[in-house]
């Protein structure tokens, strides 16, 4: 192997200064990345080919336990050497029995388990070093550039080193990756092949599956005769479909079957397999490019209902990837187009999601939502087919639950999804719609859990994972539930579950983190933070928390840089403001601690935290006044114990004993029957001050008591000095 380069991840760029003196490292594997090979993943395919029976053969259980899903999802064959795959009522489902679809951001968790694969491969079977040359990624699917994007950003160079071939400036995520985490350096030259005089250049591109940028064989391919060129095709097509193996279907097959003899034939049905497996699979920029190249080879003749299928798969892809402003156009295409009820119930359906999930939150309009999933319940109930009535009867209740709980009618809501269960429940046999019938109980428990019901909502969540037990989601839901009533154990050992069973997802770690704090293992829940946050780097709440972390633990440089990243997504977001703050505080800039907490109160007046911290700043510069102002606003905000007694203070530095007396009173019939000693001292020297010595001294008894030996107060001298002979009187 060569000598590996530990500083940089590398890009080649022809633009880049040819003059520099580094030279790219050599490539350990050279991965292709054009969709036309394999679909989505082309270039995951071919590395979990390369890591996986390595890993197994090292450590099975590190594959089997905590990459299962990845594998399957990318490189299905590969299972048959993975000892334990994932067997959810998702994945086992037939089509037709098929209600759920994974989240548009499942595929980018999905290579975040193939990077801390990748990763853990390099460690175990490459120590001295592995470089990856990724090429083609212009054309590659969203999927493989995402894949590229994580490796560069998670990747420590000295263990893994990524060679990025092309990939022009786009504002996707691997564009604004490459930017911030490569070194630009000159492409080595690309030589063209020696080809023998012989050589069948068209045939060469072809066997290529269309990706060579040989220009000499683009030119042969081109000078063939149309006739000839979609032989060869359709010949290609054949000899990859001999292989059988899966990914060439979403890939090179359709590829070459839409340029054949029968585009309209074999091609669309290839398309249509492509299609079907890629949405299952929830890889939905790969299913919205697919459905095109479809809907473009039936262009011209009567729409039939593959076309229509085509085209609600299309806008249904779309309005998952946070598209929904495109989608539009085609359920209007559906609706103005066709005439079949499922066409309309389906439109009707997806324009209902647009309306209360899928269009950004200020698009978002319940009462269209009602509408539309109205209109789709009247389709459900009256649909020609008896079998399939029942399932889209209760499918459509569910929809309708769901805008019902956006509306705020938490009650209704849990109607709905009863009474889907209950029409789901009459007509179907007991091993019948597994799927279907735990998705309306997984959607009961969070129902109930949004309703305030825990017990309820908990006891659902055991059902539906005694059910399905290798989902992982119910596992992070449930945990919550767990949570809420007190089950701090069971919520942790739930974290960890969800964590093994689904690939990467930083709101596990981040919740986690949350509870692990609220535990007092700061050490653990840093842990979680820094996942989360490697995983998704600008999840403000999680730069927030571990901003907080710092400063407690007195890591202030890392403090100012997760506040200054935070603050450059969000300049305005007040809790940053505050922590930014806490920071100046804590350096002993209290001019810059001032302005910050300013800031973020102007951002939100309702930002507690500025508030009780300006107001400990304004005391200390001796203004009081200004000081019970900023404690008045902090408390009409939260009536707490401790702002109460620092407005006392404030209060007492002004001579207002007889406010500073009432806010300890509520204080200490808050604190209960064993108060604070402080709070206990401090109305003593209110009572004192109003001419209630006995108050006083009750007070300050009390105050003394609470200590081992009366001395050991650190009022004791100034108590003394006030009140010694009463209190020496009282003892006698």
């Amino acid at each position: 192997m060569t000598a590996h380069l530990s500083t940089h991840h590398w890009w080649f760029d022809a633009t880049a200064d040819t003059t520099a003196a580094e030279s790219p490292p050599s490539p350990s594997l050279e991965v292709a990345c054009h969709r036309r090979l394999r679909g989505p993943f082309t270039a995951a395919h071919f590395l979990l080919h390369q890591a996986v029976p390595q890993l197994v053969a090292r450590d099975s259980e590190l594959v089997a336990s905590a990459r299962a899903a990845e594998v399957e999802s990318i490189a299905p064959e590969l299972m048959e050497i993975v000892p334990t795959p994932p067997q959810t009522l998702t994945n086992l489902a037939d089509a037709k029995e098929r209600t759920r679809f994974y989240p548009a951001p499942r595929a980018l968790r999905i290579a975040h388990g193939v990077a801390e694969l990748l990763m853990d491969w390099a460690r175990s079977a490459h120590p001295r070093g592995l470089t990856l040359a990724f090429r083609g990624l212009d054309e590659a699917d969203p999927t493989d550039r995402d894949l590229v994007a994580v490796l560069l950003r998670r990747c420590d160079p000295a263990t893994l080193t990524v060679v990025v071939d092309g990939a022009g400036a786009s504002d996707d995520l691997l564009g604004r990756t490459l930017a911030a985490h490569t070194h630009r350096v000159p492409r080595l030259p690309l030589m063209d092949a020696e080809l023998l005089p012989d050589t069948d250049l068209a045939q060469r591109y072809i066997d290529s599956d269309g990706t060579s940028d040989d220009a000499r064989l683009l030119r042969a391919y081109e000078a063939l005769p149309a006739a000839e060129r979609a032989r060869r095709h359709t010949a290609r097509a054949e000899l990859l479909a001999g292989r059988d193996e899966p990914t060439l279907r979403l890939g090179a097959i359709p590829y070459h079957l839409e340029h054949g003899t029968d585009p309209r034939g074999a091609g669309v049905d290839a398309i249509v397999h492509a299609v079907n497996a890629c949405f299952n699979k929830g890889f939905y920029e790969a299913v919205v490019d697919l459905a095109e190249r479809g809907r473009a080879l039936l262009a011209g003749v009567e729409p039939d209902r593959t076309y229509w299928n085509l085209t609600h798969k299309t806008g249904a892809c779309l309005c998952y990837l946070g598209r929904g402003a495109d989608a539009f156009a085609y359920f209007e295409e559906m609706r103005r187009g066709s005439t079949s009820q499922d066409a309309h119930m389906g439109t009707a359906y997806l324009m209902a999601m647009l309306y209360t999930r899928f269009l950004p939150k200020d698009a978002h309009d319940e009462d269209l939502a009602l509408a539309w999933v109205n209109t789709a319940i009247a389709i459900a109930d009256v649909h020609p087919d008896p079998h399939k009535r029942v399932l889209v009867r209760a499918f459509m209740r569910n929809a309708r639950a769901l805008v019902e709980l956006h509306r705020g009618n938490a009650d209704g809501s849990l109607a709905l999804v009863e009474e889907a269960m209950a029409i789901t429940d009459a007509d179907f046999g007991p091993d019948e719609q597994l799927l279907h019938r735990s998705v309306l109980l997984y959607n009961r428990a969070q129902v109930r859990g949004a309703r305030g019901d825990h017990t309820a909502s908990l006891a659902d969540y055991d059902e539906v994972i005694r059910r399905d037990p290798d989902y992982g989601d119910y596992y992070f839901e449930r945990a919550a539930q767990h949570r809420a009533l007190g089950g701090t154990h069971e919520a942790l050992a739930d974290y960890a579950t969800a964590i093994r069973l689904t690939p990467p997802f930083y709101e596990a770690h981040f919740n986690r983190a949350d509870l692990l704090r609220e535990l007092g293992d700061d050490a653990g829940a840093l842990r979680d933070l820094d996942h989360a946050l490697s995983i998704e780097p600008d999840h403000l709440d999680s730069l927030l928390h571990r901003a907080d972390l710092s400063l407690e633990r007195g890591d202030f440089d890392r403090a100012r840089a997760d506040i200054d990243h935070g603050l450059s997504i969000a300049p305005d977001n007040s809790p940053f403001l505050a922590t930014q703050g806490a920071l100046h505080s804590e350096l002993g800039d209290t001019g810059a601690a001032y302005e910050s907490y300013s800031a973020a109160l102007k951002a939100d007046p309702r930002c507690l935290a500025a508030w009780a911290n300006r107001a400990v700043l304004a005391f200390d510069a001796g203004r009081p006044a200004e000081a019970v102002a900023d404690l008045d606003a902090a408390l009409a905000l939260d009536d707490d114990t401790e702002l109460r007694a620092n407005r006392a203070v404030a209060l007492q530095s002004l001579g207002k004993h007889r406010r500073a007396a009432a806010d300890l009173d509520r204080a200490m019939s808050s604190a209960g029957a064993a108060p604070d000693p402080e709070l206990l001292y401090l109305r003593g020297v209110s009572r004192f001050a109003l001419d209630d010595p006995s108050g006083a001294l009750t007070d300050w008894r009390a105050h003394l008591a609470a200590y081992d030996r009366a001395d050991a107060s650190p009022h004791a001298e100034e108590i003394h000095a006030r009140a010694g002979a009463a209190l020496r009187e009282g003892a006698a």
